[in-house]
């Protein structure tokens, strides 16, 4: 799927490879053996795993403690790619009002006039395995991501994977959206061998 950012090396990529490990080093020795073995075909992006900043008790245990966990590839086949970038507006704000873009918002009479991120992206929780890749530096340098969003799901996730990106991306119950630039949404099948990757 197309996004507002083009970025061919991805809308055009035959594969991603994810590499996640708890120490940098293994990562970075795997994009160096990759970079060396396959060259100019190959770009990397990297991003590293930080502490949540807007997430208290309550957050945590809505968003996380009811996440799916990763699972086998022949449980959880489809994998997505979804990288975005934060316009300078939004890092122009100070992060107490980036926080209540996260959040619902009510009038004063309790009636809900918007879902924010939390609330358009619950259908997910308990379907879609992610995480969130942060670059080093934030925001990030022209032409890095500021964010690299990957997904695993199940048959039964991939539709409810499209309709939590509907509901972010609505800006009538999400005005988050209206500061986010997207690349190109990459859609793939986990491999369970290298062979089968370069069938």
């Amino acid at each position: 799927m197309a996004g507002n950012i083009d970025d061919r090396s991805l809308s055009h990529a035959d594969a991603v490879v994810h590499v996640a490990a708890e120490c940098a080093d293994i990562v970075r020795a795997f994009c160096v053996e990759a970079s060396e073995m396959f060259g100019p075909n190959v770009r990397i992006r990297s991003g590293v795993v930080r502490p949540t900043l807007y997430t208290g008790g309550a957050m945590q245990q809505f968003a996380y403690e009811n996440q799916v966990r990763q699972q086998s590839g022949n449980t959880m086949p489809h994998v997505f790619l979804v990288p975005m970038c934060k316009t300078s507006e939004w890092w122009a704000k100070d992060w107490m009002e980036r926080h209540t873009y996260f959040l619902p918002r009510y009038n004063w009479r309790g009636a809900k006039l918007k879902d924010g991120h939390a609330l358009a992206a619950a259908p997910g929780i308990p379907h879609l395995y992610r995480r969130t890749y942060k670059h080093q530096v934030m925001p990030a340098p022209q032409g890095e991501y500021d964010f690299l969003n990957y997904f695993e799901c199940a048959d039964s996730g991939v539709p409810i994977f499209h309709e939590v990106c509907a509901a972010l991306r609505d800006q009538r119950r999400n005005p988050e959206w209206h500061f986010v630039r997207e690349g190109p949404t990459w859609r793939g099948h986990r491999a369970s061998t290298w062979a089968e990757l370069f069938d």
